[in-house]
């Protein structure tokens, strides 16, 4: 039943297309009616031409001059035509396609009516054996109007003419029934025909604008190509000189571009070396071979450049070479920039000491090797206060004037790095641990010597904890270990001095591993629970997303912060199961709430370390048949920095399941941009700390333009730690779209999914 309804209705909204005659509104529009309308002048000629014929047949046959009725018809006909015939050659002239078809329906219902009047008239005078030739006169006169054009002067001829010819036959008594039934049938299918005629020649007039439509895109991407690409394109002989230099290629490096000189491109450029040893453009040029994005080199002037080329052989009638063609591009700024990125992964982008991974790598080869060596751990004192006190502007110009005092201690074969936020440490190279100690004192007073920072004095001052290899091979998971457990020592005596390692240090280790089975006991006993914290609309006060945040009720110590477990079950490698019952309870919490709420979930870095994440998220979201995507994971940048490869793919395998990738705590790392290269995400947190800064006219600048970054990216933003009516005003007026903070609701177990109030917000 309704599948009829739906067919009915498919039919009837393609007759009101046929029959519309309206003003065109685009010049596709036009061309289409000036189609029709020429179709319609060639047929117009077609049917004076056969209407004249059969108006002389008539006349020879039935001789109607006694029958005034029948010479007036014939008159009207002969009229009709005349009038056809003046209009299509006006329109020919004056070339308005519109008001020639709306003339031309006029003309064609008085045609149709003419003819319908003479066949009734045949038919009523005719004698009986005339009356088969005026029945087949009728229905050729019928089935004219199947080849017509468009439909609405199809119709116009054809409803009069099949009416009143349908009322002869069947009403004068001049036919049988079966002769009734077999003409209304044959009419039946004319209407047919002219439908169906008129549905293909639309869709042909539809194809052909949709075509001209692509090919004046395709000619305007061309023309913006040609004008504004920084591509060009490159042709050489069978010498493979170029025939002549590109315009682009002779401004940059200040050649001739009438004139190749007989220059030949190998010689033009120097393959840059590959690693995986591909054929250099001199071999491939011998060798005849296509070749896709190879990087070449030039020298411009002073300043080294870098090309990507692409260029494919040509050949003769015979398959002989007789040169090459293809497109280059000048990278120089790209390469640059990719160089600099490759140092930045192995540098800290703020200090420019090795970064975290760097480090780690340097340390485990001096493990491997065995020597002597020794590891400084530093930590700045109370770094988080006076990055708050002074700014973020303060905070860093101090990490980088640290970093600068320790590398002026080092000696050439010493490595320092930064480890994260003011963490720092130095691998000093074939040392004891009285040499390492005594460097790690010096560092110390140099530390606490005070700076001048724009205008602001500031004392920076670190804590060191000191270890030393034994000269054997060693683990350097351990050696970290035992100079962050001096470290640990250091801070608890006093802060800004230094500490040796030793043994009973890590008995005190070993006790807290006491802490992390008192947390596997909370795990097995189901004391870790789940609260939501809202992220709504900034501008409709619509709750759209809540985070899932872990909460610890311990039966005698009461609410644990989750800063403690968390760091708990990370350092006792419980963080896996943490994140599988945070995971499973949000999920299984979001499959009663709206579709049109997502949850996020907090994926710790070391939830990837064994790779069974994606998994254990496929898994649980085919348990509790939540649909991908409404979940969301959120991450930060210390996934990128820790377990670079790994991570990347294990994300991307995320991704494709259809949850939703979040980078939280935007703007706080090293080199955030980069990250958005290696991996598609769907959002972006920027962090609570610039929020407390506003309105520091720097941090609104960087608010503003991570906002425009993640317009152009297509992905969203959410503002953090909304606390403050004046933060969830800036916002709103500066176009950020989505925020979460305590000012929106804090973390609940029973979350808030409806609308919050803004404007109570706001005057609170």
């Amino acid at each position: 039943m309704g599948s009829g309804i739906a067919l009915v209705r498919r039919g009837v909204t393609t007759m009101q297309r046929l029959i519309r005659l309206q003003r065109p509104e685009s010049k596709f529009e036009e061309a289409a009616l000036n189609d029709q309308a020429g179709l319609l002048f060639y047929l117009g000629i077609l049917f004076a031409t056969t209407g004249i014929c059969t108006m002389t047949f008539i006349v020879l046959q039935f001789r109607p001059w006694d029958r005034p009725f029948l010479v007036v018809a014939c008159a009207a006909i002969l009229l009709s035509y005349a009038l056809i015939l003046l209009a299509s050659r006006q329109w020919r002239r004056r070339g308005n396609a519109s008001r020639f078809l709306r003339i031309a329906c006029v003309l064609y219902i008085c045609l149709g009516t003419s003819w319908g009047a003479l066949i009734n008239g045949l038919l009523f005078y005719s004698e009986p054996d005339q009356r088969a030739l005026a029945i087949g006169l009728a229905l050729g006169v019928v089935s004219t109007p199947i080849i017509c054009v468009p439909a609405v002067v199809a119709f116009s001829f054809f409803l009069p003419v099949a009416l009143l010819s349908i009322v002869g036959v069947a009403l004068l008594d001049v036919a049988d029934t079966v002769t009734v039934i077999a003409f209304t049938i044959f009419t039946l299918y004319a209407v047919i025909g002219i439908v169906g005629l008129n549905t293909a020649f639309i869709g042909r007039s539809d194809a052909q604008g949709a075509l001209q439509q692509k090919i004046e895109t395709v000619n305007v991407f061309l023309r913006e190509y040609q004008e504004g690409s920084p591509d060009w394109l490159w042709e050489t002989d069978a010498q493979f000189c170029l025939k002549q230099v590109p315009l682009e290629l002779a401004r940059t490096l200040g050649l001739e571009p009438t004139r190749s000189d007989l220059q030949r491109l190998d010689d033009l450029f120097l393959s840059v070396g590959t690693a995986d040893n591909r054929l250099d453009l001199g071999s491939l040029l011998q060798q005849g071979r296509a070749f896709r994005e190879m990087t070449v080199t030039a020298q411009s002037h002073s300043r080294q450049r870098w090309f990507t080329l692409t260029g494919h052989p040509v050949h003769d009638e015979r398959g002989g070479l007789i040169g090459f063609r293809g497109i280059g591009r000048d990278i120089t700024e790209r390469y640059e920039a990719d160089m600099k990125l490759a140092y930045m992964a192995r540098h800290d982008g703020l200090t420019g000491l090795l970064n975290r991974k760097a480090f780690v790598a340097r340390v485990e080869e001096a493990c491997r090797e065995g020597g002597r060596f020794a590891l400084l751990s530093i930590d700045l004192d109370d770094f988080k206060g006076k990055n708050d006190n002074y700014g973020h502007h303060i905070g860093d110009a101090l990490l980088v004037e640290a970093a600068r005092r320790i590398q002026s201690l080092l000696r050439p074969a010493d490595a320092a790095g930064r480890l994260g936020g003011d963490e720092f440490a130095v691998l000093v190279s074939d040392a004891d641990i009285d040499f390492a100690y005594s460097t790690a004192t010096a560092l110390a007073r140099l530390l606490a010597e005070p700076t001048t920072i724009d205008g602001q004095t500031v004392l920076p001052g670190a804590t060191l904890g000191v270890a030393a290899s034994d000269g054997s091979e060693q683990d350097a998971t351990r050696v970290f270990l035992m100079a962050d457990l001096a470290l640990y020592k250091a801070k608890v005596s006093s802060k800004g001095n230094a500490a040796r390692f030793e043994p009973h240090l890590e008995e005190a280790y070993f006790a807290r591993l006491v802490q992390e089975q008192e947390f596997v006991d909370a795990l097995d006993r189901q004391e870790i629970t789940v609260a939501y914290q809202p992220i709504a609309d900034l501008m409709t006060g619509q709750v759209l997303c809540v985070e899932a945040l872990a909460r610890w009720f311990h039966p005698q110590r009461g609410a644990i912060s989750p800063a403690v477990f968390v760091e708990t079950a990370e350092r006792g490698g419980l963080i896996d199961r943490l994140g599988e019952v945070i995971l499973r309870r949000a999920c299984m919490d979001a499959v009663q709430w709206p579709e049109t709420v997502q949850i996020n979930v907090n994926l710790s870095p070391k939830q990837l370390i064994s790779g069974r994440f994606p998994a254990l998220l496929a898994s649980i979201l085919q348990e509790t048949r939540l649909p991908p995507s409404q979940l969301g994971i959120e991450i930060t940048e210390n996934v990128f920095i820790d377990f670079a490869e790994d991570s990347i793919q294990q994300l991307r395998t995320i991704s494709n399941y259809g949850v939703k990738i979040i980078l939280d705590d935007f703007g706080t790392g090293y080199s955030s941009l980069s990250y958005l290269r290696m991996i598609e995400v769907d959002g972006l947190k920027i962090d609570a700390s610039f929020l407390r800064q506003l309105p520091d006219r720097k941090v609104e600048a960087i608010i503003r333009t991570v906002t425009r970054l993640t317009a152009d990216l297509n992905i969203y933003l959410v503002a953090e730690g909304i606390e403050r009516p004046e933060q969830l005003e800036w916002l709103r007026e500066n176009g950020v779209q989505f925020g979460q903070g305590f000012l929106l609701g804090r973390p609940r177990i029973d979350p808030q999914l409806g609308r919050i109030d803004l404007r109570s917000s706001i005057s609170s």
